[in-house]
């Protein structure tokens, strides 16, 4: 081979090197920021409402995370629901969904998930580790109304969590609305890829981060609500909800976890619906089919 030849191999492969390792690097850093608390511990300060009388409370889980929560009490004849809310969120983005929960008698606990809002935690995992955070606020619950059915009512990463915590909760809970869910952690990231990235930089980013995902998240496989849905004891009445217009959490995907259910499940896809835009986009509907399924747990 020619000096010059050799010369511009070495080149190549040195700058090759460089950037395969920049590519691993950056994809390392974007993966570990997006697992992390979405943003810095604020105040939730009680809302005024006028439906209801908000108690402020923090809750324990069994990992040492400690969680914000607020409750309002309801009438004694109807079905106990907890919120859950997506992610980047706190508990004050599910008032919309307390209200008609509370207007129907139902008593409310809403909480924000570790690493969300005032809630301690630092690692965002899609939902998997806040498995810990519905057990803990299931039991506050039964500890308080022993005899009284449980709705948990989750969106997009609550939706993930309430799934995950199914196979700890077994019949304690008589139902699930699970709002946009996600598949899989690996599909979530496609999507938002795919959605915020243009074509050769969406396939760039999701092969880094598929590379590196298992150095941050050894559980990353495990992270399915796919897989989980069959754990939601047939016992459990379920209502999965999404949107026909959702690129996060396709609609697609509800079905393939509507289809893994075992119990008694309804499914209800949401004409011209994006992401946790359910309520707003229809929110007769959206109203009938939630109610409807409180009022079959009160049963």
């Amino acid at each position: 081979m020619l000096p010059s030849r050799r010369k511009w191999v070495k080149r190549i492969t040195f700058y090759g090197v460089i950037s395969v390792g920049l590519w691993l690097l950056a994809s390392y850093v974007g993966v570990y920021w997006l697992t992390r608390r979405p943003h810095a511990l604020f105040a939730e300060p009680v809302p005024e409402i006028s439906w209801g009388r908000v108690q402020a409370l923090r809750l324990a889980t069994d990992d040492g995370e400690e969680l914000g929560a607020w409750f309002i009490d309801g009438r004694a004849d109807q079905p106990l629901v907890l919120l859950l809310h997506g992610y980047r969120g706190c508990r004050h983005n599910c008032l919309p969904q307390a209200k008609i929960a509370a207007e129907a008698g139902c008593p409310v606990l809403l909480i924000s998930l570790r690493a969300h809002g005032d809630s301690t935690g630092e690692i965002c995992d899609a939902g998997y580790s806040a498995r810990k955070d519905v057990v803990a606020a299931v039991a506050w619950l039964r500890q308080r109304y022993p005899s009284r059915p449980v709705v948990v009512w989750g969106q997009s990463l609550g939706a993930a969590a309430a799934v995950f915590a199914a196979s700890d909760l077994g019949d304690q809970v008589s139902g699930y609305i699970l709002e946009c869910p996600y598949q899989d952690l690996r599909t979530a990231v496609w999507n938002r890829m795919e959605f915020y990235l243009p074509p050769l930089l969406r396939n760039v980013a999701y092969a880094g981060a598929t590379l590196v995902a298992p150095l941050i998240l050894p559980d990353v496989d495990s992270i399915s609500p796919l897989k989980e849905a069959s754990s939601i004891p047939q016992s459990s009445r379920v209502l999965v909800l999404a949107g026909d217009k959702d690129r996060r959490a396709r609609p697609e995907e509800a079905r393939a976890i509507h289809a893994r259910l075992q119990g008694s499940a309804r499914l209800v896809i949401v004409p011209g619906a994006d992401h946790m835009k359910l309520f707003e986009t229809n929110p007769m509907v959206y109203r009938e089919v939630v109610l409807d399924l409180i009022a079959i747990c009160r049963q």
